[in-house]
């Protein structure tokens, strides 16, 4: 029985930065009975390893989950394992005795890693900036995962975690590694930081946070990261300006030179068989923040873009599923339920209004449309809200749900921004296109379907439903004793820019031979020559589907639809984000598609509009990238659902989050990631039939909701989170403080 191929699983792996010496242990998310409550976190199975041998010594179920040890919280550490297929056309684990079956020995693995932060990289555009770790090896020893970077001070290095080939023994033969994060520290360019005085003026104190801490060269001229600006040109990150600084008094927002210990990368397996072949398999990595409401799953998820970049926005009469339709209205569920919908809808609050960051707000920011809420003021508490899901729920289990899909916001009327425009579910949440969030063509579809009870369509031609199938199981292969914030299905993709990664990134190099920015379609770069004219412009539209909409809506409430321009954007452009429009051209995976550009480069928003004779526009063919790897061999049943070396390089997929990842907390104040980063909490019904709780970021829980105030005493800071963020973050389960969790 030969090894024909390798593959590592899961393709995809998270891990969760924390301090505590003991990894967070397995668990599994049990669904309640019946409706909407909330999912059980049931302990299980378990992998220990010993830290001297590198072996697994047992795999037990603990008796319950603890998310932290005293004020260090318990990082995930994922496990990923190799498999093989083999000449009888098996998909097995890779193990001691099938290694020797062919004359091989488990030293004869070799492993390489190869992880990197550029975040500062993707602000300043000096290669210098990019901290890189890769170690290669076959021992079972740990290997640290120190970056490096040219702009570092002499011998410093940015912590990025470590790696370790578990050493098989007879009870756990299996060939695994397993990758530990680092501890979520603040890494700086100085020992002093400019601050603001009380007289608005510019003063250098001791910065504390960084203490002994200092790894950038700060004191070199040509060395862009502490002190940068953004330019706020088309090339800058959106949202821009989302790292730890200070605002001078022409409105810069400068940058203390903070670097973080978030990463992303590929983890790469090789093996060479006793007739001199080289067999080699990869999958990718990234350490963010953990999931600090463990018991709820995000609305749209990295595994949902998965899915739909493998599968494509419309779901095969094969793959209709009831549970899948309830799930995503399990998961808004459990997004709204940890939100105040209250505030997030624009209510009067105190005598108050735009009291938070909110999409009413966000609407009268972007638009010149006035500030107003988007439902009713007095049907938006939080237990209203969740009541409603539920009757949505119970309409699907009954067949009666098909007024539901109407209800849903299709990717297109992101700039719909009427009365009703608004109200569209999901509602009151920011998507990666900066405007109201859709679900992916295929979630809407899956719900579609399921409301409607009817087929959708055959087998696209050409497509094997079988390799199919196989690398769907892959995406939602977990592995052995990794706990499920370790699964894509834990991480956001309504980014913006996000948690755990930018999910947007995947997009820049979709076309072969140029590059894109993740967050609209300008061209900031060109990997092939013949199309350098094709820098600075913008992509328009995609085999005749335009890649952006309008705002359109009343400036006054309650009037009549009309174009929102603004300055800067004369034409009210509203970008489509990429995965939903690059779902459209899902089937042309390595074939030309027709693109139509800007004839002249354009820092502006452009709308398309092919009966505008005044737009001058170009047309070109560009290769669509193949989104996921080819199988090495022919006729594979098992193709690796990894996405292609070709999209991303090791940091790209992180480097446009918030740097240091704590600012995110305070920065963005997204409550629409609530089941990631929770807004309000030990929620209990009050006599007027409406809700009252904490608002998560407290520092202490008096059942009075503090609302969003990044100076308010009440609430914790920057440097807060930048110092402790382990200590003044608390973990959420079934809706309130908690430290440990069992079976519910």
């Amino acid at each position: 029985m030969s090894i024909l191929e390798l593959r590592i699983l899961p393709p995809l792996a998270i891990a969760r930065l924390g301090s505590s010496p003991h990894p967070l242990d397995n668990y599994e998310l049990e669904l309640p009975e019946g409706g909407l409550d909330f999912r059980g976190i049931v302990p299980a199975k378990t992998l220990y390893v010993d830290a001297a041998t590198g072996e697994i010594a047992d795999a037990r179920v603990p008796d319950v989950i603890r998310f932290r040890d005293g004020d260090h919280i318990r990082p995930v550490a994922p496990f990923l394992e190799v498999y093989a297929r083999t000449s009888d056309d098996a998909f097995v684990p890779l193990t001691v005795e099938l290694l020797q079956a062919n004359g091989l020995a488990s030293a004869d693995v070799r492993w390489t890693v190869e992880v990197a932060n550029i975040k500062a990289f993707r602000r300043t555009g000096d290669v210098g900036d990019k901290a890189i770790a890769k170690v290669g090896f076959s021992d079972h020893l740990v290997h640290t995962l120190d970056a490096t970077a040219s702009n570092f001070l002499p011998g410093k290095v940015l912590p990025l975690g470590t790696v370790r080939y578990i050493k098989p023994n007879t009870r756990f033969p299996e060939i695994r590694l397993r990758f530990t994060p680092a501890q979520g520290l603040v890494y700086g360019a100085s020992d002093q930081r400019i601050e603001i005085d009380e007289n608005g003026d510019q003063v250098k104190r001791d910065d504390e946070i960084v203490a002994g801490r200092v790894i950038y060269d700060g004191t070199n001229a040509q060395h862009k990261w502490l002190g940068w600006a953004d330019s706020g040109d088309a090339a800058t990150t959106n949202p821009g300006a989302i790292f730890a600084g200070f605002d001078d008094k022409g409105g810069n927002h400068v940058s203390w030179g903070y670097l973080d210990d978030e990463c992303d990368g590929l983890v790469t397996v090789e093996l060479t068989t006793k007739d001199n072949a080289t067999l080699s398999a990869f999958a990718r990595i990234g350490a963010g923040p953990p999931n600090f409401a463990p018991d709820g799953l995000p609305v749209r998820t990295v595994h949902d873009e998965l899915m739909q970049a493998l599968l494509g926005p419309a779901v095969l009469p094969a793959d209709i599923s009831q549970a899948d339709a309830e799930d995503i209205v399990r998961r808004a569920s459990e997004t709204v339920r940890l939100m105040n919908t209250a505030v997030m809808n624009g209510n009067t609050v105190a005598g108050r209004t735009a009291v938070a960051s909110m999409m009413p707000a966000q609407d009268s920011n972007d638009t010149h449309r006035l500030f107003a809420p988007v439902m009713a003021s007095t049907i938006v508490d939080n237990r209203s809200v969740l009541a409603l899901h539920q009757a949505v729920l119970t309409a699907l289990r009954a067949g009666t749900a098909a007024w539901f899909v109407d209800v849903l916001r299709r990717p297109e009327e992101i700039g719909d921004l009427s009365d009703a425009g608004r109200r569209k579910m999901p509602a009151l949440m920011r998507g990666a296109d900066a405007r109201y969030l859709t679900l992916t063509r295929r979630q809407i579809d899956t719900i579609a379907q399921v409301a409607a009870a009817a087929p959708f369509s055959a087998v696209p031609t050409g497509v094997a439903p079988r390799n199919l199938s196989a690398r769907r199981a892959q995406l939602a292969y977990r592995g052995e004793g990794n706990p499920p914030m370790s699964h894509p299905i834990s991480a956001i993709s309504n980014c913006f820019p996000g948690l755990e990664f930018d999910f947007r990134n995947i997009w820049r190099r979709i076309f072969v031979g140029i590059l894109l920015t993740e967050h609209n379609n300008f061209v900031v770069g060109i990997d092939d020559p013949k199309f350098e004219d094709l820098r600075g412009r913008r992509l328009l539209a995609i085999e005749g589907n335009a890649v952006m909409t309008q705002a359109m809506g009343p400036i006054i409430p309650g009037r009549g639809k009309q174009l929102l321009p603004v300055d800067g954007n004369s034409q009210a452009v509203a970008f489509m984000e990429w995965s939903n429009n690059i779902a459209l051209i899902w089937d042309k995976q390595g074939q030309s598609v027709s693109c139509v550009f800007t004839e002249d480069e354009s820092q502006g928003e452009v709308f398309y509009d092919p009966s505008n004779s005044a737009l001058k526009t170009k047309v070109r063919q560009l290769e669509v990238r193949r989104i996921f790897e080819h199988a090495p061999a022919s006729g594979t049943l098992e193709a690796p659902a990894v996405l292609t070396r070709q999209l991303a390089e090791p940091g790209e997929l992180t480097q446009g989050l918030c740097s240091p990842w704590q600012n995110d907390y305070r920065e963005c104040a997204c409550y629409y990631w609530a089941a990631s980063r929770p807004d309000y909490v030990n929620v209990v019904p009050t006599e007027d039939g409406a809700s009252r709780g904490d608002m998560w970021l407290q520092k202490e829980r008096t059942g009075d909701y503090v609302l969003d105030g990044r100076r308010d005493a009440r609430l914790v800071t920057y440097d807060d989170l930048f110092k402790e963020w382990e200590k003044v973050l608390q973990f959420v389960i079934r809706g309130r403080d908690a430290a440990v969790a069992g079976k519910h």
